[in-house]
């Protein structure tokens, strides 16, 4: 796994993020929480008890990343990575995934500029095998030849499927062309050419030199002791001696004294992506809160500046973002979007208008605190999980050497006053200090010359010259409402936030040829105005209150989510219950949705798996509305009115088809009255719903074949399934975990043994009818043909001979444990616990589905397999290049 950026600080992953008012007490309570300790051979650990949570988060720090590599080395780090879960001198090859697994949890690692992470979640009981997992695959890999060229093939692999990606590629021209001594220039996964010739030898010298105790540290985060684990990480580290390690010094990017900018034409790109960056300190430099800030009020959320502005407003772009990337070395303000080739020159001047009317005139108070308390909800979501806060606490370490530092981050983040928010864009965002780059459609306009942007840019005023160097557990309360709407509330008190979930039947199931896509344009306009309030006052308020605010819409359902601090629970009430009852689905905001939505449409084939699963679906679903695309088509979205939003909504959003769910830190019962006094006077109206036409049986193979610009070649095979009442999809979904994941049968037989492709998956989707069981892979297109045949032989192997106990057993202890990872957060236990009650599960059914899961054997899940998955009976959905 690669990590590309870093935003903010902590939690700077995403490019939609959010700080403070007050100091939340999670990062106050941090600190008494947390033991440090070191090693007699210089290894650092950091543990962090969290008891809210039965899971554990275990994690190797190791101070390289790309940016340490050598000219000869480029991409070492991460075939590094890759190759530590390849076995040990006493776990073969797969038993590491296997085993982590079998204890229900998961590994992975990624690599960074300046690290690499190797990582597990487990449920907390199993912590301590699984820190000797870990701390084995991390500090014992044999490097075997075979395996070493096996994988290269698979990294191989990887780096040519990423140079076909438009995204990919406009990212590693902008960092290429604004870096010129900076090591950041280099892509973290390196080049084909230095990934060929790397040997055993090569890993082990690199090993040698930067996989030393000095320049590592572990990190343990979860329902853990550290007294017991003290004592577990000196036994297994007990022969890992230290080196005597010195980093060596590193390169100095110079002050930009001139514009930069380059243009790439590509053959595969649907849209054109531009890219404006400006050099900025690093992590540990001067001005990063101010303009962590400004990158809030220009670009991380619906109501900043350029989103509402040049987006909303004016529709010169598809997407637009700004992100102040703060990593290790100094970094880079990148503003991006996504638009149409013919709209460069005015979505510059645009941009720059915004950049340059924030550098010229302070925030407003209102706007300040707003940014400044998005930045700390992120702050205070990332910590909902022990993986979050493990990332955040071991950033800080890694990048500070203060695990930490978040306190101090937020207090000067409150400390910031507007009129240093402008200073900093002064300071830094503008010309010479620039680089802008471009990525153009082949074909698209023609007479584009970038030199016109530069030109743009740098006609606004010059920077300053800069040195730039730098569960509580409690009562469940169930309710239906007079109306008919039924409420479920879970009370948690491990975070201050509040999730909500309003959850309809609804989504593709429900419509027809006419009307496909209609449920996915309401989820993108039920929160565009409700009553009297427009789309900017709604996206304020919930800003207002840490918060967010989206509608969804599935296979089966359709809704509302929201999540906010709990200190806000009335004014969030009350808004949610606003944007159910009283959407407005406005005339110009339809109108700009509907191009966004048509544009997705067309770039479909720039996103393969996506594509392809639209076209299995269509080929295995020929007459059920599951085949239908979730964007829709361009002729019907193209021809849906306000009206016809409108009449669909108020068919299904009705309250005897809606059921409410909230998980938080609350008083249930007081939630509950106001719940009762928002919604309960909605009047209650019955639901009318439509007949869904049934699917045929398949009665034969059916294959489809579709070319896209692309080098890749991406296979699905496709069986119709079960579905979530059917007591038949539980041994299917043991069977799916048997095969997939990194200790399944797939990744060990395709990937690692045979290098047919960097991506091999199985899923299985059970549904309210009839799912599915599918198969993908991504690979070379010389590789389909055999590709379908080991697919097709592990098909008939899972058919022909029950699986192993030690498979069944692996399988169903990592489908309760990952179950229990992914309900860490509120928002997430907030939308299952909706969806079970919606679907007739149960507001409980988590427990029900976890013994129904342990209790699958081998030979149910043999006779599912032989009832499901026929190979005389699937969809077979073949993805190629196109021909020249």
């Amino acid at each position: 796994m690669i990590q590309t950026t870093r935003l903010r600080s902590v939690v700077r992953f995403v490019p939609l993020l959010v700080i403070l008012l007050t100091i939340p007490l999670s990062a106050k309570a941090m600190e008494g929480k947390l033991t440090r300790f070191e090693l007699p051979n210089g290894l650092k650990v950091i543990i962090h008890e969290d008891h809210a949570r039965k899971v554990a988060a275990i994690q190797y720090w190791v101070m390289v990343g790309s940016a340490n590599e050598e000219p000869s080395e480029r991409g070492i780090s991460h075939l590094i990575e890759h190759m530590a879960f390849k076995g040990t001198k006493t776990r073969g090859v797969g038993k590491i995934a296997g085993e982590i697994e079998a204890l229900g949890g998961d590994i992975n690692a990624y690599t960074s500029w300046d690290q690499t992470v190797f990582f597990v979640t487990v449920p907390s009981a199993a912590t301590a095998k699984g820190l000797d997992i870990l701390t084995d695959a991390v500090l014992n890999p044999v490097i075997d030849p075979g395996e070493l060229a096996k994988e290269k093939e698979v990294v191989i692999e990887e780096i040519l499927e990423g140079e076909e990606r438009p995204e990919r590629k406009a990212s590693k021209l902008l960092f290429k062309t604004a870096y010129t001594r900076s090591p950041y220039r280099f892509p973290i996964i390196g080049y084909k050419k230095t990934v060929e010739k790397l040997t055993r030898d090569d890993i082990l010298a690199f090993r040698k030199k930067w996989y030393v105790p000095e320049n590592m540290f572990v990190l343990i985060v979860g329902d853990v002791h550290p007294g017991k684990l003290k004592t577990e990480i000196e036994r297994l580290t007990a022969g890992f001696k230290p080196k005597g390690f010195f980093r060596p010094p590193e390169p100095t990017e110079p002050v930009q004294k001139k514009l930069r900018s380059a243009v790439l034409r590509d053959a595969n790109a649907r849209e054109t992506r531009l890219s404006i960056a400006f050099h900025i300190p690093s992590l540990a430099g001067f001005d990063v809160n101010a303009l962590d800030l400004a990158a809030d009020i220009l670009g991380s959320r619906e109501s900043s500046r350029l989103i509402r502005v040049v987006k909303k407003e004016k529709g010169l772009v598809n997407s637009i973002y700004a992100n102040s990337l703060t990593p290790k070395r100094p970094g880079l303000f990148v503003i991006g979007a996504t638009l149409q080739g013919k709209n460069l020159e005015a979505a510059t001047k645009a941009v720059m208008k915004e950049v340059t009317r924030l550098r010229d005139t302070p925030p407003s108070r209102q706007e300040l605190d707003r940014a400044k308390t998005n930045i700390e909800s992120e702050h205070v979501y990332s910590l909902e999980t022990v993986a979050g806060t493990a990332r955040s606490l071991g950033s800080f370490q890694a990048d500070l050497g203060d695990a930490l530092y978040e306190k101090k981050y937020l207090e000067l983040n409150a400390a910031v006053k507007a009129p240093e928010v402008s200073k900093a864009v002064g300071k830094y965002l503008g010309a010479p200090n620039v680089t802008v780059t471009v990525l153009v459609p082949e074909g698209e306009v023609p007479n584009f010359h970038i030199e016109k942007l530069a030109r743009i840019i740098e006609s606004s005023a010059k920077v300053k010259t800069a040195a730039l160097s730098e569960t509580s557990s409690a009562r469940v309360l169930t309710r239906t409402l007079s109306n008919g709407i039924r409420v479920v509330l879970m009370p948690d008190d491990s975070n201050p936030l509040l999730s909500f979930k309003i959850a309809c039947l609804g989504g593709k199931r429900f419509e027809t040829k006419e009307t496909e896509g209609i449920m996915n344009f309401i989820a993108h306009m039920v929160t565009k105005g409700a009553g009297k309030m427009s789309e900017v006052e709604i996206s304020r308020e919930i800003e207002d209150m840490g918060g967010r605010l989206n509608g969804f819409s599935g296979y089966d359902s359709f809704g509302i989510s929201t999540t906010f601090f709990s200190r806000h629970m009335d004014k969030g009430l009350k808004l949610l219950a606003k944007v159910y009852s009283d959407p407005t689905f406005p005339q110009d905001k339809l109108d700009r949705e509907r191009t966004l939505i048509i544009n997705r449409i067309k770039t479909e084939p720039d996103r393969p798996v996506r594509y392809a699963i639209k076209v299995l679906n269509e080929v295995l679903y020929p007459r059920h509305p599951y085949g239908f695309d979730k964007e829709g088509t361009i002729a019907t979205v193209s021809g849906f009115t306000r009206d016809d939003l409108r009449e669909t909504y108020q068919r299904f959003a009705v309250p005897s088809n809606t059921v409410i769910t909230g998980v938080g830190d609350m008083d249930a019962a007081n939630v509950m009255e106001r719940i009762a006094d928002v919604f309960g006077t909605i009047p209650a109206k019955k639901f009318d719903a439509p007949i869904v036409p049934k699917e045929e049986p398949l009665k034969k193979v059916r294959e489809k074949v579709m070319r896209i610009p692309r080098a890749k070649a991406h296979l699905m095979i496709g069986f119709r399934g079960t579905t979530l009442s059917d007591s038949e999809r539980y041994p299917l979904e043991v069977l799916n975990n048997v095969l997939a994941g990194q200790g399944g049968r797939l990744f060990l037989q395709l990937r690692d043994k045979e290098s047919l492709g960097y991506v091999v998956a199985s899923f299985e989707r059970s549904r309210l009818d009839p799912g599915m069981f599918a198969f993908y892979v991504a690979c070379e297109a010389s590789k389909v043909d055999q590709a379908i045949k080991s697919l097709m032989r592990e098909i008939n192997r899972v058919r022909s001979a029950p699986v192993t106990e030690q498979e069944l057993e692996r399988s169903k202890n990592n489908l309760i444990g990952t179950h229990q990872i992914n309900l860490q957060s509120s928002w997430s236990r907030a939308e299952n616990t909706a969806l079970n009650t919606l679907y007739g599960l149960g507001y409980d059914y988590d427990a029900k589905h976890l013994k129904r899961i342990s209790e699958v054997t081998a030979d149910g899940v043999l006779k599912a397999a032989r009832k499901f998955l026929d190979p005389k009976h699937c969809v077979v959905v073949k993805i190629l290049p196109e021909q020249k």
